[in-house]
């Protein structure tokens, strides 16, 4: 059961440096300009990834049954998904546009 949990939370690690890897090669893409809005982002993105790690670290603890830990899983994905949304639709995006 903790061996699981350890591999859970190794794996949400690699996909949130995956992420960051993304937001720094659409860093690059952006011009110098747009670059301290975007540095700006990052930190709250940083933030908020901070926290949910937090949260979900409670939740493991909290919760030792595989049923949570599906429910882990889907609130993981709708966390990503939230993420997501919020890149696309940045003031700063569309205004580059």
């Amino acid at each position: 059961m903790l061996l699981l949990l350890m591999l859970l939370m190794l794996l949400m690690l690699l996909m949130l440096l995956l992420l960051l890897l993304l937001l720094l090669l659409l860093m690059m893409m952006l011009m110098t300009k747009m670059m301290i809005m975007m540095m700006m982002m990052m930190m709250k993105m940083m933030m908020m990834m901070m926290t949910m790690m937090m949260m979900m670290l409670m939740m493991m603890i909290m919760a030792m049954t595989m049923t949570m830990m599906m429910m882990m899983m889907m609130m993981m994905m709708m966390m990503m998904m939230m993420m997501m949304m919020m890149m696309c639709t940045s003031r700063y995006k569309r205004d580059t546009i």
